[in-house]
């Protein structure tokens, strides 16, 4: 995944986001999302809610907090990124 202070894509910024939520099996807060993507929690909630609304993310509320982790569509989506990702680097368009 991409860090740092170059702009990334949303493709990019999705496929973050479901690396950090994948990384915490028993489900990610939105707070803890946030500073795992570096996107102002304001943002991301609805860029994970888009993610929920493909498929690739659930969402569970557990008392006053919500949780979220990666659907099986998710890790695929995920598997295909990485390998676009590589393909592209491979022919220097990646970067």
């Amino acid at each position: 995944m991409q860090m740092g202070n170059a702009k990334r894509s949303k493709a990019d910024l999705y496929a973050t986001i479901l690396e950090v939520v994948r990384r915490y099996p028993e489900g990610g807060r939105i707070t803890r999302i946030s500073y795992g993507v570096g996107v102002p929690v304001d943002r991301l909630k609805v860029m994970v809610e888009n993610l929920c609304s493909f498929g690739l993310v659930t969402k569970a509320t557990v008392g006053n907090e919500v949780y979220y982790g990666v659907t099986p569509r998710g890790l695929d989506f995920l598997d295909t990124y990485r390998k676009m990702k590589g393909f592209l680097a491979a022919f220097g368009e990646g970067q």
